[in-house]
């Protein structure tokens, strides 16, 4: 018995040594496949980074040479059936040459195909990078792009948007509709579009004496859109020249799930963090509120700092 089992281990000694090249074989490419595998995947990933449409708590940083951009973002659904917000960054691979260009659309539930026309709003925004700021005027293409928007739905669908384009030391941005921009500078909070509601339209009149603000602030439709994308014409707001910007910016582009759910101050405290962290608190202080009816979110930030400091 104990011969036979010594010519069964020698005879499985010889197999293995006439094989252990194949063996060896084998285990060099599993090895090569496993590291292309990881090298596959963190390229999705960084990807990923630069055009997202639903994620939460993303991080990422780019840099030009002169500046660093650190860039955050949360985004969910909140009470809605679906996700009607989108948003992307243009690639940062064309950071140092062609500039940073972040985009935030958030669909309007009360028409038709809101999340389908904000996605594409943004895919359209998105491949028409890198601009020239001598293009950026009047509005830019959103007025062209919101025709092509109504031509296709016949005004039964819509979206804002807002749009900020920084390129070595200096900003441009636009918007449609009632999605904001704020900027922190020196811990100061500055909204830097106007919404386009009919509550703004109501507080002039106030201004000017024809009703009284609690009118103006209480009227059953003060927030009604009076732009959209998706109207056959639109008339943006935008930065007639380019904004400088400074060292430690910070700057929040989000829907109105988060500036309609969160107070000024809420947002400020949360901008004085890195973007990251600051996506975070935002999502949590949404989650906190617990808010009925809590519309989509979405939030994009991004700090500026110089390289080198001050």
């Amino acid at each position: 018995m104990v011969k036979l089992s010594n010519q069964f281990i020698d005879s499985y000694i010889a197999y293995f040594e006439e094989m252990r090249w194949v063996f060896i074989g084998c285990l060099a490419f599993l090895i090569l496949f496993l590291i292309i595998y990881i090298l596959i995947t963190r390229g999705v990933k960084k990807d990923g980074a630069d055009s997202v449409d639903d994620s939460s708590d993303h991080a990422s940083f780019m840099e030009n040479g002169q500046f660093r951009i650190d860039i955050g973002n949360c985004q969910g659904v909140g009470e809605r059936e679906e996700q009607q917000d989108a948003f992307a960054f243009s690639p940062n691979s064309n950071w140092k040459d062609k500039g940073f260009l972040a985009v935030l659309c958030d669909g309007m539930g009360g028409l038709d195909a809101g999340a389908s026309i904000s996605n594409k709003l943004v895919s359209d925004i998105i491949a028409e990078f890198p601009y020239s700021f001598d293009k950026l005027k009047d509005g830019w293409i959103l007025d062209d792009l919101s025709n092509e928007i109504y031509q296709t739905h016949s005004g039964r669908g819509g979206t804002t948007v807002v749009i900020t384009y920084v390129q070595n030391d200096k900003m441009w941005f636009a918007s449609v509709g009632d999605s904001d921009l704020f900027l922190l500078r020196n811990n100061h909070i500055y909204a830097m579009n106007i919404r386009q509601e009919y509550g703004n339209q109501l507080l002039m009149r106030a201004a000017d004496g024809a009703i009284s603000v609690d009118q103006a602030l209480m009227h059953s439709d003060a927030p009604a859109l009076t732009e959209f994308m998706g109207a056959p014409h639109v008339n943006a707001d935008y930065s007639i020249t380019p904004w400088q910007v400074m060292d430690n910016d910070v700057y929040l582009l989000c829907s109105d799930g988060i500036s309609d759910t969160l107070s000024f101050d809420e947002i400020r405290q949360a901008m004085m963090h890195t973007p990251s962290e600051c996506a975070e608190l935002l999502e949590k202080g949404i989650m906190t509120k617990n808010k009925r009816f809590q519309d989509n979110y979405t939030a994009i930030v991004f700090s500026v700092h110089r390289i080198g400091g001050n």
